[in-house]
């Protein structure tokens, strides 16, 4: 069996990495926050989609692939029809098609054809097993919920999958559980009946219950025997409580990044100690890349000055000229001389991380943000001898995977050289050049044409402008879900998640 998701159509590929530097840190915190991801919303799927495999097991049906498929499909659909009935669900597949079809007024509510995979109607979700099979059998394989069946079926494991399962149905009764599975077989329910299945949406999941307790288990690896990647899912979750705890109020995925960048005032115990270190590494390469795309940028404006493009040359010549018209270059400094002279600690590193990912301002104002924040990553590395292993441990070192490692390799190896010759062989060598490479492999391999510029007849010609993108680490799903269970809210921590942060302190 394919374990990947399984997607009706190929996604068109808008070449967001396109110096193939973003990957480093997606790995990274992929190892950070396994078994969730960016589109696993809702903890509640988890124990809705391990109770619905057991519930299609024991009705003792054939391993038809097909049937399996419309089971699932037909849940999800009912289960949006439902969330959307209940008003203010958030993070629930299908639900704009649910909402849309509330509106229309049925005594009775056929979804039968929306749940289906007919590509000549109106479905809930195009995408072929559903939310289920698009965003969450993956990581719920990682998590030890679900496995390998026959004929491609996913089934809960027999262990966890089959206690997460008879938790939730615990928590819902069996009224709701008899009701929902009849309109599944039905593939159409009554309009005034959605209002008794509300106990299945993802907001209500008691507080005081075994479900609860087992989704808490299940995030913080609080097992028996826990693997690695529990352990690592767990300690970024009880840094996640802890910055509630600081602040007094729900964070916020931004608020988490900038809470984890510097040591607090209060010591950590040396495990979250650690993996806030990963989370600083992993902020640390982020903030470079965005920076190199900030080059990117400026390099493809200058192309885009003449409608002919510009050779390498040009481009070299614009990037010193332009830098030697800073007042802080007038001296030329080396590049040493330059990253030491910064005070990291008085440095606005968000300020220039929201300039180079914002909107307002040009390529070439945004420049000189790329190249302090470059120096002074560097300066920040070199101080720091804790950043400065973890990075080595955590991003391996790889010309083909470029990362903020070998970034800061090139620039170790010419720190004599003066700010803007160094800046100009960068952005040439590592920046333009490369993304040349990327975009080629790209289209070698996928057939998918991502250059932001081309080149003919040794002229660069500008086709399309760039903006400097952070990547997205699993920070919103992983801060709802502890929402979710009841540890965290809007002021905070609850007493609950107090007290599981203080029993692992």
């Amino acid at each position: 069996m394919d374990a990947l998701p399984q997607w009706t159509s190929k996604i068109d590929k808008r070449g967001l990495d396109p110096l193939g530097m973003q990957n480093s840190g997606i790995v990274l915190y992929q190892a950070l926050l396994p078994g969730i991801s960016n589109i696993t919303l809702r903890m509640r799927y988890y124990g809705f989609f391990c109770w619905l495999g057991d519930a299609y097991a024991r009705r003792g049906v054939t391993t038809d692939f097909e049937l399996w498929r419309q089971f699932v499909r037909r849940a999800e659909t009912l289960y949006a029809l439902v969330c959307a009935d209940a008003t203010g669900e958030v993070g629930i597949g299908g639900i704009d098609w649910a909402d849309h079809r509330l509106q229309v007024g049925e005594d009775v509510i056929d979804f039968a054809e929306a749940a289906s995979n007919d590509k000549n109607v109106t479905r809930y979700l195009i995408q072929s097993m559903g939310v289920f099979g698009a965003a969450y059998v993956t990581q719920m394989q990682e998590m030890g919920l679900f496995e390998e069946g026959p004929n491609g079926i996913q089934r809960i494991t027999a262990d966890a999958g089959v206690l997460l399962a008879n938790a939730f149905r615990a928590s819902i009764g069996p009224e709701v559980e008899a009701r929902f599975v009849a309109a599944i077989d039905a593939g159409k329910v009554a309009r005034d009946a959605l209002a008794s299945l509300h106990a299945i949406i993802p907001s209500a999941i008691p507080d005081t219950s075994e479900e609860r307790a087992s989704y808490e288990k299940t995030l913080f690896g609080n097992g028996d025997n826990p693997m690695v990647h529990d352990v690592s899912r767990g300690a970024t979750l009880r840094l996640l409580l802890e910055v509630a705890r600081v602040h007094g109020e729900r964070p916020t995925p931004e608020s988490v990044r900038w809470a984890l960048f510097d040591p607090p005032g209060r010591p950590l115990a040396a495990e979250l100690e650690r993996q806030r270190l990963l989370w600083e590494a992993y902020h640390c390469q982020d903030l470079f890349q965005v920076a190199a795309a900030g080059l990117l940028a400026w390099a493809i404006s200058i192309m885009s000055e003449s409608d002919n493009g510009q050779t390498l040359a040009d481009i070299r010549a614009a990037v010193h000229d332009r830098l030697l018209d800073r007042e802080e270059l007038a001296s030329a400094l080396s590049w040493n001389g330059f990253r030491t002279s910064i005070d990291i600690g008085a440095f606005g590193w968000r300020e220039a991380w929201l300039r180079l990912t914002g909107r307002r301002g040009s390529a070439e104002e945004k420049a000189w943000d790329a190249v302090q924040l470059i120096a002074s990553l560097h300066e920040r590395v070199d101080d720091r001898e804790d950043l400065r292993q973890i990075l080595r441990s955590a991003l391996r070192a790889n010309e083909r995977a470029r990362s903020i490692v070998t970034e800061l390799r090139w620039f170790d190896q010419q720190p004599d050289t003066p700010v803007a010759e160094l800046i100009v062989d960068y952005v040439v060598q590592r920046i333009v050049l490369r993304h040349s490479w990327v975009a080629m492999q790209k289209f070698r391999r996928q057939r998918d044409y991502t250059f932001l510029f081309e080149v003919r007849d040794g002229r660069l010609i500008y086709l399309n402008h760039y903006q400097p993108v952070a990547t997205t680490p699993r920070l919103a799903p992983a801060l709802q879900f502890l929402e979710d269970i009841h540890l965290v809210a809007g002021d905070g921590l609850t007493e609950r998640g107090r007290a599981l942060l203080g029993a692992n302190q």
